[in-house]
């Protein structure tokens, strides 16, 4: 089938063909004795995947990445994974800036001037925005982790900080406090393998859970192949708004720094509906802690991770109308139950 013929078929035309074999995602024969393009059967449903794959929105360098695992559903899966969650966070970002444009030229008609200085705050709070979602990365590799430890894998990086069975007590405690209840949408944040979405799921509540390790996600969805599981961060949450009666997360806002803490309790609110609850458990410091860190935690510095703060936890959920408790589970692992207006 020569250009014209495929493009018409696919429903595009010849120069969207010959883009995407610019960009190496075909390699059509070529007549020697003029060099039209044929396409063979095989090109075109190789085609048909790019088209399908554009028009859902994905970039050509995704699709790139993918085409190639189309005999390995699982793989081929799991890159979609990775493409949804940079799109949501492409839409987080772009959802911010329209709503600071809108901000700012609200400003300039409530004035009725223009000046910039209305208009630097927003663009400064955006760059701001922008620079704590990219700086975040796995330096723990917890894929490999992952493939190492299997369902364990998630408490294996807190060993030494936190006996096992306080680990598992901390996760029932934090269940109890969400209490799931039938038909609920609920949300988990920071999944890992699943160990706390075992105890969410029991309770008959529609679950969402949100991983950024492919591998760990690969466990959990084995574990629990009835719960909506989709690869993302805390930072950028790929969800929609206001859609969850409850939010838990459980050991890992350690993995951010505490700007960075504070910005995905932001990503928690966007989600929630009014009236719906989260609950954090993990690692954190009272405000004494801060000043004299005790010398059983001095190993926290070689694993890279941060403790909240627990006085910084409240003050931004009361500081928003959240009603707020908390409850000391282990020397540094504590629950924050918050209510939202």
């Amino acid at each position: 089938m020569k250009v014209h013929e495929a493009a018409k078929t696919l429903g595009v035309t010849p120069r969207a063909l010959r883009y995407y074999e610019e960009k190496g995602l075909i390699r059509p024969m070529k007549e020697i004795e003029n060099g039209y393009r044929i396409y063979s059967e095989e090109d075109m449903m190789r085609l048909q995947w790019i088209v399908t794959l554009r028009e859902l929105g994905l970039p050509i360098t995704a699709i790139s990445d993918s085409l190639d695992s189309l005999a390995d559903p699982a793989a081929f899966i799991r890159k979609m994974d990775g493409a949804r969650a940079e799109m949501y966070e492409e839409w987080v970002s772009v959802t911010q800036t329209l709503q600071a444009l809108d901000d700012t030229i609200a400003a300039w008609h409530q004035s009725d001037s223009v000046r910039i200085a209305q208009a630097e705050p927003a663009a400064s709070r955006l760059k701001q925005n922008r620079l704590l979602r990219s700086s975040w990365n796995d330096r723990w590799n917890y894929d490999e982790l992952a493939r190492r430890y299997g369902i364990v894998a998630p408490y294996v990086h807190l060993e030494g900080l936190l006996p096992e069975e306080h680990y598992y007590q901390a996760l029932a405690r934090t269940a109890d406090w969400l209490d799931p209840q039938t038909g609920e949408r609920g949300l988990e944040l920071g999944a890992g393998s699943g160990n706390l979405t075992v105890l969410l799921a029991s309770g008959g509540a529609k679950l969402t859970v949100i991983e950024q390790s492919a591998e760990m996600l690969a466990i959990l969805r084995d574990r629990l192949p009835q719960v909506n599981a989709r690869q993302g961060n805390l930072l950028a949450l790929p969800l929609t708004s206001q859609a969850y009666a409850f939010i838990g997360c459980s050991f890992a806002l350690h993995h951010l720094n505490r700007s960075q803490q504070l910005y995905a309790l932001g990503e928690m609110d966007r989600v929630l509906m009014s009236g719906g609850r989260i609950v954090i458990t993990g690692l954190m410091f009272e405000a004494h802690d801060r000043e004299q860190r005790p010398s059983s935690l001095k190993e926290l510095d070689s694993l890279e991770v941060t403790p909240s703060l627990l006085c910084e936890l409240i003050e931004w959920f009361e500081s928003r109308g959240y009603s707020t408790i908390t409850e000391k589970q282990h020397a540094y692992t504590h629950l924050v139950y918050a209510v939202k207006p």
